[in-house]
């Protein structure tokens, strides 16, 4: 009886070994169970790959658990079985059942296989007789191709989650040129705007720099003219004071000799200021 496969071996393989065959195989699924789903799908894989396709007419499919479903779902699902998973085996000669969770229908099942010419089961034959590797026997390469399903829908999941780190250490990389990109173009921005207020202060300096220069030039003028004024009146004094002495010659010696040492002072200051420069500055 196998329901699971790849438990089952080791019984049958010992009673072969023996000289004991088989007259039949059972193979019971729930028809509880809202679908033939993926495990029981590669189970009943592997069953067929133990049986082979000589033993099939040996080999009795059982539904069971009736009694958890209503008789309308049961039957469709069974309809199903029949017309779709099950179909290749009932083809070539398998029987199918239902197993009403009674003694009597238990006894019905055993009756259907005992009528059955034992036969070798295809993996006997591999394993006992030629004695292959199980590996290498038609139930181990569907074992095999199983793993190896996996591993290659494992290599596929590996395969796109790497792409997609690839592809998002290319987005990051690209986020990441851009934010460079635009701190280039800031900086930039700054070095223009630094540039342009750099313009703006020589310009601003130039500017005051003439100014200033004009406005020493204006001052040097007015020191001059002032200079010029202060020269002339110191002048017209000394000539003053130089007529008065000749029209009082009469006066006393001692006023005269005052008023002549006033005409000197009034002399040497306009000496004083015939010699010096008017001051000058230049604003670099």
């Amino acid at each position: 009886m196998f329901n699971r496969p790849h438990t089952s071996l080791t019984k049958p393989l010992d009673r072969y070994e023996k000289g004991a065959m088989l007259a039949g195989v059972i193979f019971i699924h729930r028809i509880s169970d809202n679908r033939f789903g993926g495990v029981a799908q590669r189970n009943f894989k592997m069953f067929r790959e133990l049986c082979g396709d000589t033993s099939l007419q040996n080999v009795v499919l059982v539904t069971n658990m009736w009694g958890t479903v209503t008789p309308d779902v049961g039957e469709a699902r069974e309809m199903e079985l029949i017309n779709r998973f099950f179909k290749p085996v009932l083809n070539k000669g398998a029987q199918m059942t239902r197993h009403q969770n009674t003694e009597q229908s238990a006894h019905g099942i055993i009756r259907m296989i005992m009528k059955n010419r034992p036969v070798v089961l295809q993996i006997q034959r591999e394993l006992v007789v030629e004695r292959k590797n199980i590996l290498n026997t038609a139930a181990g390469e569907a074992v095999n191709e199983e793993l190896y399903e996996q591993i290659r829908k494992h290599q596929e999941e590996w395969q796109a989650a790497h792409d997609q780190v690839v592809q998002a250490l290319k987005e990051k990389d690209e986020q990441t040129r851009q934010e460079m990109e635009e701190e280039k173009q800031r900086l930039r921005e700054q070095v223009e705007k630094i540039k342009k207020d750099s313009k703006g202060m020589t310009s601003n300096y130039a500017k005051e720099k003439r100014r200033m220069n004009t406005r020493l030039r204006d001052v040097e003028q007015q020191a001059k003219k002032e200079k010029e004024r202060a020269e002339a009146e110191l002048s017209r004094e000394i000539a003053d004071l130089n007529r008065r002495l000749q029209e009082e010659a009469h006066k006393s010696e001692e006023e005269r000799a005052r008023m002549q040492q006033e005409a000197e002072e009034l002399q040497s200051k306009l000496e004083e200021s015939q010699q010096s420069s008017c001051p000058s500055c230049v604003v670099m």
